[in-house]
């Protein structure tokens, strides 16, 4: 519902005033407005929600006024890193478990070593319901978020529970991990201090367009 009131506020602005407050929003990042930055940065990179004559219009007017910031946020680059270049080592343990076990393990159980393992493993749908799990901490999902090599897929689901993406360590592990959705990576900068941006404008497996707003963001802040 929020990312959908922020498509319907963001189309209802003039264009130039639409570019303003998104040059605005990615400038304050974190400091300020980061709920608000999240649903607007979901809005554009939903298909559907915003027409192509306005986002076509609204880069056109961030062109104009030199929002390098905004222009960025308007296009979505593929991601760096294939599939196959993904492909991580199975665990000998979990090989010998059906999928099904393997989602059932990760819902409930509460053995540390165990979720650790589970959470390695990689596979989206095991990640997904890890994540529900009541007993895990922050400090391993951040691992999840941070692992290299690591399928789009499995740091999609990080980013998509909400529990988690909210987090501060988590958002960073995301953002610098050059397997993330390079979409995704973009909506993330505006939440990071300079350390963490100085990292993603100088690690060289990074989208050349998130880098380009990492270094964005140093200047202006």
């Amino acid at each position: 519902m929020r990312t959908r009131a922020a498509a319907a506020a963001l189309a209802a602005l003039p264009l130039g005033l639409a570019a303003g407050v998104l040059a605005e929003l990615v400038r304050e990042g974190a400091s300020a407005h980061r709920a608000a930055m999240g649903a607007v940065g979901r809005a554009l990179a939903e298909p559907g929600l915003l027409s192509y004559d306005f986002t076509a219009g609204l880069y056109a007017e961030a062109a104009r006024r030199g929002f390098l910031e905004v222009q960025v946020l308007l296009v979505q680059p593929p991601a760096r890193r294939a599939r196959e270049d993904a492909a991580e080592r199975p665990d000998p343990l979990l090989e010998a478990l059906s999928l099904g076990h393997r989602k059932t393990l990760a819902r409930g159980h509460r053995d540390p070593d165990l979720l650790a393992r589970l959470a390695a493993d990689g596979e989206p749908s095991v990640v997904r319901e890890l994540l529900q799990n009541p007993r895990l901490t922050e400090r391993l999902v951040i691992r999840i978020a941070a692992r290299r090599p690591c399928r789009p897929e499995t740091l999609r689901c990080v980013w998509e529970e909400r529990r988690w993406r909210v987090r501060p360590g988590v958002q960073a592990a995301l953002a610098k991990n050059p397997y993330l959705d390079p979409a995704i990576a973009l909506q993330l900068l505006p939440s990071l201090g300079p350390r963490d941006l100085q990292e993603v404008a100088a690690d060289r497996e990074m989208s050349t367009a998130v880098r380009a707003l990492a270094r964005r963001l140093n200047v202006l802040r």
